[in-house]
């Protein structure tokens, strides 16, 4: 070849290199901008959303049931009326970028405008489409001829115009004629156009370009979170998101081109700074429902800039800090790190707003002091300042909102904090409960750590988003106050978390949607199915109730039982169904069993009662068992035993309910059992006795069938102002609840004709609400679960029974219960609770929207008992028919 040639063929190559390259970077969105109305809040353009399958991940998730998108799919199904021939309007929509622009009608609803592109057979066929449920009729608008179709009762079903190779149809008319105005004035200020339209898109199966505002159809705005609020408003005030393809593995990832960072503080701070991976997953509770955290890599950087920002913040809580402790208070931000995190749990122990806040800190040592100070000085009660748990400090600081003053506010919702420190981070919650029950989940390791779902995220060395959000779909759907304004079945039937992550680059914040995938799928032939694992020949059950426990680390599970001699016996081999002897007691298993950290060394202990003694039972790792006993200092029997709230060092207690109603109380297996009420008598006790554990606020809660409600001290003495008489009878105890206004904690319980009643810890009946009440003979209680972790409602009269939230919602009804049913309610964290109902010989499972678990009831000829695997997403079901212990398993997902 000659060296022209060459050089030639090389030129060409160049040119047409460069063209294409040309035309690709030039090419801007294929949305249909040039028609959308200027006041468009949401603009999509989609090659799938037509296809019959449009799914992501191992999951199977269906895209277009996603939020946003569902309202576009769902739009789709207007061309129906076009024509009844299904193949050819597939056929018509096959392989097209179809455009979708969204205008709110009402706070709660769309109007949606679909582009199709048409080429001329189309659109003559468009002229006069045939369906035998449509009439046509047609009117001008700026020499336009728009269609509208309406039914054979002359009501209007949609409307629709042909123009430049455009099908422009929606369900209104009057959205048509805004698209008619949009073409002929094309306002190059409609901010979506001209932030967007030049956005080259044409790699990605689906765009979507929004105003923050379009988030509202998504989250409800009534009882939003106030971080998740102050959250999105460190998110850009318009963004793009876009899919690539649908992967079969791994998230589904909707990534972004940025726009123009907010004017928020966040934004300000951490531009210059980039983000840096997450190492802490030990210090987070699995109880997470929404995690949000802030984070740069730059630590000398981020102090400057958040001091810069913090001189010019003004703030009631920093003010009032300040007029404790003057300048010591600038201790608390001088030493702060680079690392924000605030934590909202899932509701459970009556608590329904716990926050944990995670500052990364150094210099403890110096700011100990600063903190005692600041409790005795903020503090006008005796004895509330400082406490100590588990050997944590821990001081209670009565400045509303303290943490909003001192970190801005995305942290609010703290009436008073309760602080601590677990290296590196200081530890703040809006509750001393939550505060413990954090260091118990920590202490225990029931964190991120030990969960493969979230064991690893943000540890990726390419995830450098300064602002992370993280939302566990179950927790977050799971409480009363839900914060989705839409369910989304699909999202959190397949979806383990949701992640969205804003990256700040100077000028430009860059949000990013990941959708990560539950790890483990079940097949169908197993999922939801009710399995007979073991049976155990027991010819006579000599115990009162079924005795199963679980390890809250591990899941493992394992029941207890003794024969005629008073062997205490241990099955843990679900397969085989083995049992060996493990110890020898002084009669058959009388109460309830329990399996928790008692001696506080890092392991269970097995806690139970015969009639005479009290038993705690500890396994070393060679599986030598020791036993510690204590007995009552009463000569009547042991009727009840009751797990209540730690102790001074945070192991737990139990309650001992004597034959006469005499309460005890075992602080240690180094105490004797000890009598808690001196000073007064009771008679009929409804169990539970229920703990209060809290800084200046400990005690007991005791109430009789007659309706008088008591409050004892630590001590046993009746607090003052106690007992309340209800003046109504109660069927069960009364417990206590967190006060969202307050942050303190009132007593909490319904009369047994379903009067909500809460109570001051002054003794003051604060509020009566009467929950509905169907029928006259409608009986209602308060339902624990065993181990007094969480409550519910009941509602039951004849045959029929209701499960209601703690603010009387009803959840579900059961009907055709025979009479006697036993309901028990089973807790094993916020998204994984389950109703029991024993009617006559079988016992049926319910999840908390009354969904039946299993397909198949469980003989039982007593009340059943359930452990939970959480590994295994695994439901275990213990219960006894026809002379034989049975296990059941039923896998949820």
């Amino acid at each position: 070849m000659s060296k022209k040639k060459l050089i030639a063929i090389l030129l060409v190559c160049i040119v047409a290199a460069a063209g294409y390259f040309l035309f690709k970077w030039s090419r801007g969105s294929s949305a249909a901008w040039q028609f959308i109305p200027s006041n468009a809040i949401v603009v999509i353009t989609s090659e799938h959303l037509q296809d019959s399958a449009y799914t992501a991940t191992d999951a199977a998730l269906d895209i277009k049931r996603l939020p946003l998108l569902d309202i576009a799919s769902d739009n789709l199904t207007l061309l129906n009326l076009l024509t009844p021939d299904q193949k050819k309007l597939k056929g018509f929509l096959k392989g097209k970028a179809l455009s979708y622009s969204y205008h709110a009608r009402t706070s709660t609803e769309w109007g949606v405008i679909m582009y199709i592109p048409v080429n001329e057979e189309e659109t003559k066929w468009l002229a006069s489409p045939q369906h035998s449920n449509i009439r046509l009729l047609h009117h001008n608008f700026q020499d336009h001829r728009i269609t509208d179709a309406i039914d054979s009762n002359s009501r209007p079903l949609f409307s629709y115009l042909v123009k430049d190779h455009f099908l422009i149809v929606s369900y209104y008319g009057d959205l048509i004629e805004d698209a008619v105005r949009a073409s002929s004035l094309n306002i190059e200020s409609f901010r979506l156009r001209s932030r967007f339209s030049n956005v080259n898109d044409s790699d990605y199966g689906t765009s979507i370009y929004l105003r923050s505002d379009a988030w509202k159809s998504v989250v409800s705005m009534d009882n939003i979170n106030g971080a998740l609020l102050e959250f999105g408003k460190a998110l850009p005030a318009y963004q793009d998101f876009h899919i690539e393809t649908a992967k079969d593995k791994g998230p589904l990832v909707l990534k972004s081109e940025g726009t123009d960072a907010p004017d928020h503080y966040f934004a300000d701070i951490l531009k210059d700074n980039s983000g840096m991976p997450f190492t802490g997953h030990k210090h987070i509770s699995q109880q997470t429902s929404f995690f949000f955290r802030s984070a740069a890599s730059d630590r000398a950087g981020f102090k400057a800039e958040f001091q810069k920002w913090h001189k010019k913040y003004k703030s009631a809580p920093w003010d009032r800090l300040n007029y404790y402790i003057a300048g010591e208070s600038n201790m608390l931000i001088d030493n702060l790190g680079s690392e924000l995190i605030l934590c909202q749990l899932a509701e459970n122990n009556s608590i329904t707003d716990g926050k944990i806040l995670l500052a990364e800190f150094t210099n403890y040592d110096k700011l100990r002091p600063v903190l005692q100070k600041l409790a005795r000085l903020a503090n006008q009660e005796t004895n509330v300042s400082i406490d100590q748990y588990q050997g944590y400090d821990i001081y209670s600081v009565p400045i509303p909102e303290l943490p909003s003053g001192l970190y801005g506010p995305m942290f609010q919702g703290f009436p008073r904090s309760y602080v601590t420190y677990i290296a590196p981070y200081l530890v703040i919650s809006n509750n001393s409960q939550v505060l413990q029950n954090y260091i118990v989940d920590y202490e225990n390791q029931l964190t991120w750590k030990q969960s493969p779902e979230y064991d690893s995220v943000l540890t990726n060395v390419n995830m450098e988003a300064q602002l992370s959000m993280i939302v566990n779909l179950r927790k977050a759907q799971s409480g009363e106050e839900n914060q989705v304004a839409k369910k989304y079945g699909d999202l959190t039937a397949k979806m383990e978390s949701v992640m969205l992550q804003c990256y700040y680059e100077g000028g430009n914040a860059i949000p990013e949607l990941t959708f990560q995938p539950k790890k483990r799928q079940t097949a169908s032939k197993v999922l939801n199915r009710t399995f007979l694992n073991i049976d155990i020949e027991w010819p006579e059950l000599y115990d009162a109730e079924l005795a199963a426990l679980q390890n809250p680390i591990d899941g493992s599970s394992e029941i207890l039982l003794t024969d005629k001699e008073h062997q205490l016996l241990r099955t843990n081999n679900l397969r085989e169904g083995k049992t060996e002897a493990i110890a020898k007691l002084n009669g058959a298993i009388s109460t309830s069993a329990y399996k928790v950290d008692f001696l506080n060394i890092g392991r269970q202990q097995r806690i139970f009662a015969t009639g005479r003694t009290v038993y705690a039972l500890d396994e070393d790792d060679s599986s030598m068992v020791t036993t510690f006993t204590a007995n009552l200092p009463s000569s009547d029997d042991i009727a009840a035993l009751y797990l209540i709230d730690g102790d001074d060092d945070g192991s737990n207690r139990f309650i001992v309910k004597s034959s006469a109603d005499e309460l005890f109380i075992w602080e240690s297996v180094t105490k004797k059992i000890r009598r808690l009420n001196h000073s007064v008598g009771f008679e009929k006790i409804v169990g539970p006795v229920v703990a209060l554990n809290q800084i200046g606020n400990r005690g007991f809660i005791v109430t009789q069938q007659n309706g008088k409600i008591f409050l004892l001290k630590e001590n046993g003495t009746v607090k003052p102002g106690f007992p309340v008489d209800i003046l109504t009878r109660a069927e069960s105890p009364f417990t206590w609840a967190q006060n969202p206004a307050t942050g303190q904690p009132e007593l909490v319980g319904v009369s047994v004709s379903g009067e909500l009643i809460r109570i001051s810890l002054d003794g003051k009946v604060t509020s009566r609400k009467q929950l509905l009440r169907p029928e006259p003979g409608s009986r209602f209680r308060v339902l624990f679960d065993r181990n007094s972790l969480d409550w519910i409602l009941v509602r039951s009269v004849n045959s029929k029974t209701a499960i209601i939230t703690k603010d009387g919602r009803d959840l579900f009804e059961i009907k055709d219960i025979l009479p006697n049913a036993t309901i028990q309610y089973h807790f094993f964290g916020a998204d994984n609770r389950f109703i029991t109902i024993k009617s006559g010989g079988y016992t049926t499972v319910f999840d908390m929207n009354g969904k039946r678990l299993g397909d198949k009831a469980i003989p039982s000829e007593m009340p059943v008992q359930l452990t939970y695997q959480p590994g295994y997403y695994k439901l275990l079901i213990f219960s006894r028919s026809e002379k034989k212990i049975q296990v059941w398993s039923i896998k949820l997902r």
